[in-house]
């Protein structure tokens, strides 16, 4: 399973860029989920991380297609609402998007629409939905098994979980909470990816 970093907005420029250099080997991906930020923080930050030698390839914007045309990333994780998936698809050939869903019927909708992966949410209880039920497996497990897309998971997710989602076919989860909450964001990643290892191996 694929594991990627989703950042929670909380952490000014430098910290955050530290923060993701120090990550990246752990990681599959980081969906820079900065919604405070203007875009030309958003593009300065992706500038400074490749510059750095942080790997491209493993970034993923979060909405902002135009910053991702601008920088040259090809993925972008679009929320459950905004600009149609098939207008975005048709103005941006060389991107591709995923899309974030809360039930079944989103999920079969963003796939027909053109959705490359779909990030399923949230699982289990986290404190970033404070208040809001977390949703469990059964549902994401019929996507997983409806649909010829890969299927992401999120929310409230931690490395025990990995063997359960792992049995029930989830191409990877995405973290926020758990890794850029956490007083050591890289030790935190690192039980991610040994708990990976465990599992899939």
């Amino acid at each position: 399973m694929k594991i990627i970093a989703v950042t929670d907005d909380k952490m000014e420029h430098s910290q955050l860029l530290d923060t993701l250099l120090a990550i990246e080997p752990f990681i599959d991906a980081a969906i820079l989920r900065e919604k405070s930020k203007m875009d030309s923080e958003i593009i300065a930050l992706i500038r400074q991380l490749i510059e750095a030698g942080f790997d491209s390839t493993k970034l993923i914007v979060h909405g902002r297609t135009n910053v991702a045309s601008i920088t040259g990333i090809n993925k972008v994780q679009l929320p459950g609402y905004g600009e149609p998936l098939t207008l975005l698809k048709k103005k941006f050939p060389a991107i591709s998007f995923g899309r974030s869903v809360h039930s079944y019927g989103e999920a079969e909708t963003a796939y027909k629409e053109g959705a490359d992966w779909i990030l399923y949410g949230h699982l289990f209880e986290t404190s970033s939905k404070v208040g809001l039920p977390p949703r469990g497996t059964n549902e994401l497990f019929q996507i997983v098994e409806s649909l010829p897309i890969p299927i992401y998971a999120i929310g409230g997710i931690q490395p025990h979980h990995l063997p359960q989602l792992n049995q029930g076919g989830v191409a990877g989860i995405a973290v926020m909470s758990s890794i850029f909450g956490s007083d050591n964001p890289e030790v935190a990643t690192t039980a991610y990816k040994d708990a990976n290892h465990v599992t899939t191996s």
